[in-house]
Order: structure tokens, then sequence, then C-alpha cells
């Protein structure tokens, strides 16, 4: 049986439950793949993952900063929570696959250059 959600949206609760139950789920997959990166690329990977983290982490704390109400109170907030914790659970696997590996990430710096294409 499929769920019709734009009839039924799911509730703020239930897009954070959704975001954790699929990054639990997503796990040994994660893991498999940043297993086969070189400790090059899953520095890179973390990198990318923690500018992610960073970007949706603002827009969590933006009504608080500019002195609004905490985003559990204004209600809407569920995916931005959702995603939070998603994408933290990601970089969780992919220290995990580096301390399994034995990678140094100390050793590797990753820098993001973003260029328009035209």
């Amino acid at each position: 049986m499929s769920i019709d959600y734009d009839e039924n949206p799911m509730t703020d609760d239930e897009l954070q439950d959704a975001a954790r139950h699929i990054a639990e789920r997503f796990t040994d997959h994660d893991s498999r793949f940043l297993a086969l990166m070189t400790p090059e690329e899953r520095a890179g990977h973390i990198r990318a993952l923690w500018m992610l983290y960073h970007h949706i982490d603002r827009i969590w704390e933006a009504p608080k900063k500019a002195g609004g109400p905490h985003p559990v109170e204004l209600g809407g907030y569920g995916a931005v929570a959702g995603l939070r914790d998603m994408v933290d659970a990601l970089i969780g696997h992919a220290e995990q696959v580096q301390h399994d590996a034995g990678d140094e990430p100390e050793r590797y710096s990753a820098q993001m250059v973003v260029e328009t294409i035209e």
C-alpha cells in the first residue's frame, strides 16, 4: 500500500524519524562503497559532507539567531532536522570506515572548488 503524502503530509517528527531510518538502512551500502575509496577520496568525501552539514545547520539555527523561537516551536522544520541527522549519520559512516581502514585523516587536506560552468 502506498501513501499519498500530498494528501497526508508527514509530520515534522515523522520526517525526522524517516530520515534517521533511511540513514540506518543505508549504513551497509555506504560503508561498503566508502571502503573502496582511497584515503584521499574518503577525506574529500567527509569534507563535502561537513560542508553540507554546516549549510543545513545554519538553516536550523537561523530562527534562533534572528531572535525567534526554536525551530521545533515554529514547526515545519522536520525536514531540516531529518537532513541534519542523516548527514551526521553519513559522516559517522565515513569516519568509521576511515578508522577501520587505518586512515590518518590529518594527513589529508581536501579543498572544495566551485566553478561556474558555461
